[in-house]
């Protein structure tokens, strides 16, 4: 884990939520709090929300025949949540490879005011027809860029893993 300190929600709200919900009854487990899989389920929302906007959507996959496939994952619980918890989920944009790009979704509870959980990603860029990894076309790369760009400029940082990245 590096040894950046959480951010603050107010410094995480500078991204714009991918997706914001409240934890319903049916996201509840045993334990009495949100079960890992509905956590997974809105990082994997808002990173679909957070690749739309830079083009990766139905219409890139269809016409193109390219996608993304998820590579390495760092999922990391840092504050409990209950049933009831507004949480709105939070993607800040690391880096890019020629095939990959490295990102984080943040979970913020807004009933807490704390950072619930992250998900630290290695996405790769796939050929959907050969199932291998191939290069960004030019105009999505310098979208990514453009957001890594952005989200670098920000005066914090979030704990990272160690072990997820784009390798040089």
């Amino acid at each position: 884990m590096t040894t950046a300190t959480l951010p603050t929600v107010e410094e995480v709200a500078q991204i714009p939520a991918s997706c914001t919900v409240v934890a319903g009854p049916e996201w509840e487990d045993g334990n009495g709090h949100v079960n890992v899989s509905h956590f997974y389920g809105l990082h994997l929302s808002a990173a679909e929300e957070s690749l739309r906007l830079i083009g990766v959507d139905e219409d890139y996959r269809t016409s193109r025949r390219l996608g993304v496939f998820s590579m390495e994952q760092h999922l990391r619980f840092l504050h409990e949540v209950h049933i009831g918890e507004e949480l709105s989920a939070h993607v800040r944009w690391l880096d890019r490879g020629d095939k990959v790009f490295h990102g984080i979704s943040i979970v913020v509870s807004h009933t807490t005011g704390r950072i619930a959980n992250t998900l630290e990603v290695l996405e790769g860029h796939v050929d959907l027809v050969t199932r291998r990894a191939t290069p960004f076309p030019a105009d999505l790369a310098q979208r990514i860029d453009e957001r890594v760009a952005a989200h670098r400029a920000l005066s914090w940082q979030v704990p990272l893993s160690g072990a997820v990245g784009v390798r040089r």
